[in-house]
């Protein structure tokens, strides 16, 4: 029997578990991780309660960043300067 070794970039930095083949995880640029679907779920809720934890504000500020920098360049992208 051959077995895989599971490198840190299988593993969720938030929930800490492997992430599913299927699974669609994101990056953080801050800390250099992978975060699973749950994990974004974790984060996100985390980011917008009444007491956030400041990695979960950092992660949650990096991806709406990205996502707005994506939506503009898509606009521009498709002719809307």
């Amino acid at each position: 029997m051959v077995e895989e070794w599971i490198g840190m970039e299988d593993i969720c930095f938030i929930t800490g578990k492997i992430i599913g083949k299927n699974d669609r995880a994101r990056w953080t640029d801050e800390f250099d991780g992978w975060i699973s679907e749950r994990g974004q779920e974790i984060v996100e809720a985390d980011a917008r309660g009444p007491a956030p934890d400041p990695e979960s504000l950092i992660i949650f500020g990096e991806w709406y960043a990205k996502d707005e920098a994506n939506a503009a360049n898509d606009e521009w992208r498709q002719g809307y300067r």
